[in-house]
């Protein structure tokens, strides 16, 4: 059984707030894929349950598929680049299975897509091979979740006191 968990990780960019991460079995998801495809440039690439995702949609569908249905497989987008917070740029998914009490993140990909709108993402993906199956307990997996879910809240009001400074600078000037 594998563990997952969502804890605070600062971020590998000066530009960027610190952020809840992936940590499976004591490593963080990026630097995992780092090591194993060290030219792909994975590490730094930031969860897609954060707040700051650009597009409604985008995170409508994260939310949909992180945890499908007993007994039902999603592609879920669990990884995104920092700058641009959509689908658009490095987005890696994940083939989720929920069996009941536990939880498989079946194979993870890059997600080559190329047709537009926020549900057609995961309908083409390369698949990485050197990942094998993640299985996590659901009780580890729904903690996880709500830590996420937390923090969204914090930095709703991060972001918003981040605007209100700089649309009062802007008004000063």
């Amino acid at each position: 059984m594998n563990k997952i968990e969502g804890i605070q990780d600062n971020s590998d960019y000066e530009d960027y707030w610190d952020f809840i991460n992936y940590r499976i079995d004591n490593n963080w998801l990026d630097e995992k894929l780092d090591e194993l495809y060290p030219n792909k440039m994975f590490k730094g690439l930031i969860p897609t349950l954060v707040y700051w995702m650009e597009h409604e949609e985008e995170k409508e569908v994260v939310w949909k598929r992180i945890l499908p249905n007993e007994n039902e497989t999603t592609i879920c987008p669990i990884l995104m680049c920092p700058d641009d917070n959509d689908f658009s740029c490095t987005l890696i998914v994940a083939e989720i299975k929920n069996c009941g009490d536990l939880i498989q993140w079946n194979r993870i990909g890059i997600d080559k897509t190329k047709e537009s709108g926020a549900e057609k993402i995961g309908s083409k993906v390369e698949w990485l091979d050197k990942l094998q199956e993640f299985n996590f307990s659901k009780q580890d997996y729904l903690v996880m979740l709500e830590i996420f879910t937390q923090q969204l809240a914090v930095d709703k009001l991060k972001i918003e006191e981040h605007l209100k400074e700089w649309n009062d600078k802007k008004t000063k000037t």
